[in-house]
């Protein structure tokens, strides 16, 4: 008989009902607010210098997995991480100030500077799931790349012909 009312029990809270002892622990829990707090700053600033620090702020915050229970990876080679299930993505935020960054460097004149930050997108988030990111970049640097100012080298060789 308690067998029968385990496997109905087991049967009825599903998956979930076994692994109530291994929940995330707090430090895992990427917290969302402070993120959305710099992000909203991101959009309210006008200096580049204070964007760059937010935009280093993105970059350091990490994503931890969901790791399946113990008991759940004795199952075989099918069973596999669970990506992180949160409102916001810390990578689309920081590709998104960046990209924001570099407009205003571009509005400053700052051309040279704004191109890094462009090239920053280009690399740092190469992954498909930010193409949209990657694109606006590489428009963008089509744009300004014929605003960056020419550099003329006259030859004052007096033998060559004129």
């Amino acid at each position: 008989m308690r067998w029968t009312v385990c496997l109905i029990t087991i049967l009825l809270t599903g998956c979930q009902g076994l692994s109530l002892l291994e929940r995330p622990t707090g430090n895992s829990l990427v917290p969302i607010m402070p993120l959305w707090e710099r992000y909203q700053q991101c959009l309210a600033s006008t200096n580049p210098e204070e964007l760059v620090v937010v935009i280093e702020q993105f970059e350091r915050t990490t994503l931890t997995v969901a790791e399946p229970p113990s008991w759940m990876r004795a199952l075989g080679n099918h069973v596999m991480n669970q990506p992180p299930r949160i409102a916001v993505d810390p990578k689309a935020l920081g590709a998104a100030c960046t990209l924001r960054a570099a407009e205003l460097l571009v509005k400053a004149e700052r051309l040279a500077e704004a191109q890094v930050l462009y090239r920053q997108v280009l690399v740092r988030y190469s992954n498909p799931d930010w193409i949209y990111y990657v694109d606006r970049a590489k428009e963008a640097l089509v744009r300004i790349s014929g605003s960056l100012p020419t550099v003329l080298a006259f030859r004052t060789d007096r033998a060559a012909p004129h």
